[in-house]
């Protein structure tokens, strides 16, 4: 049986943290810690946090410098015990309560343990209305992630080697998966699940900040996978198209 560690980042989303809790506490498979990080919140978060009576939370309540510093300290409490981690902000759901069920199910299955596991999901807009989206082949990595990041349980062993990296203030989840990918065998080593398995809240900073983010992406791949600065500046101008163009479209409501 299979040890999931689920990382939950808040700060001021009293509303968003319950919609979080109440999708891990609906569960069917209970081998699991939810190790939630509050940057201090003043919207009552850590007056309830504090009320939680519940034995698989373990809560750290303090100031922290960001989204990815809060979201390190959760990777440093996650890889002390075996098993897979996820990072699944306040906000952010499990599709359904059989998604660590079925994880569980397919690990067993698996000839190999894999080091890193992700598929499909649901993106939820500002109205609450959900779309399917299918998770791209892990090949396609370099060009942008695969998946969301709520989808991707990383290897505990593998993660004690790895941080996310305080300079990237939008992108260091991008970051830490292709530095956690480099030397893995993709065939081997991932495991895609072609069901969904979180609903993605786009109402989060990095997705409202999506044209700055796709300029740490840039950097990104010429950092770490020695991209050249023409091929890095030629992807980072079909990303920003792409972006412009599903924000124009969405205006118009089509």
């Amino acid at each position: 049986m299979v040890n999931f560690s689920i990382v939950t980042i808040n700060w001021n989303n009293l509303d968003g943290l319950k919609d979080t809790y109440r999708s891990l506490v609906g569960q069917t498979f209970r081998n699991f810690r939810w190790i939630v990080i509050d940057g201090n919140s003043t919207d009552g978060s850590g007056e309830w946090l504090r009320k939680l009576d519940d034995k698989q939370a373990e809560i750290t309540i303090e100031p922290d410098r960001g989204i990815y510093d809060a979201m390190d300290k959760g990777r440093q409490r996650a890889v002390q015990t075996e098993g897979y981690t996820l990072f699944l902000n306040s906000g952010d759901a499990l599709a359904s309560p059989h998604v660590l069920a079925r994880i569980n199910d397919e690990l067993s299955k698996a000839a190999i343990a894999p080091k890193f596991i992700y598929g499909d999901f649901y993106r939820k807009d500002a109205g609450g209305s959900l779309k399917p989206v299918n998770a791209h082949p892990i090949e396609r990595a370099p060009l942008g992630l695969p998946a969301s990041h709520q989808t991707m349980y990383f290897e505990n062993e593998r993660l004690r080697q790895y941080k996310f990296r305080l300079d990237y203030k939008l992108s260091a989840d991008y970051c830490l998966l292709l530095e956690f990918l480099q030397g893995l065998d993709l065939q081997r080593d991932v495991m895609q699940l072609s069901f969904p398995l979180c609903i993605f809240d786009t109402t989060g900073v990095s997705h409202k900040r999506r044209f700055e983010a796709i300029r740490e992406d840039m950097d990104i791949r010429k950092r770490f996978l020695n991209f050249s600065s023409p091929n890095a500046f030629a992807l980072y101008v079909l990303h920003y198209l792409h972006t412009h163009s599903k924000q124009l479209r969405a205006a118009l409501g089509r």
